[in-house]
């Protein structure tokens, strides 16, 4: 097995561990290398749902916080910490039809 392989194996493994002691189901988790990114879903709920939960993750990885990024139809909603030892990006996309049908 590469080095690359195996990290991307050992990043994938902490995710798996991440998510069951988190208890949160439907997120999207990619390793690229060993780096995890770990996407909350539309379907995971509102707007503010969704960035409840990012804020959640970001505590839980660490991360001093939330950043808001405007876009030109969305709003990205990231964050970046570790999962045992390998760097973790926890994100959302709010999009503007998303907060027209919540408003």
């Amino acid at each position: 097995m590469t080095p690359a392989i195996a990290g991307q194996a050992a990043a994938l493994r902490a995710a798996a561990a991440f998510i069951e002691r988190e208890e949160i189901p439907g997120l999207r988790v990619t390793a690229a290398g060993p780096a995890l990114f770990i996407e909350v879903p539309q379907a995971a709920g509102s707007p503010a749902a969704r960035t409840g939960l990012a804020a959640r993750l970001a505590a839980a990885v660490g991360a001093p916080g939330l950043e808001c990024r405007p876009g030109l139809w969305e709003e990205i909603v990231t964050a970046a910490g570790e999962i045992g030892g390998h760097r973790a990006v926890i994100t959302t996309v709010i999009y503007e039809e998303d907060k027209e049908a919540t408003a």
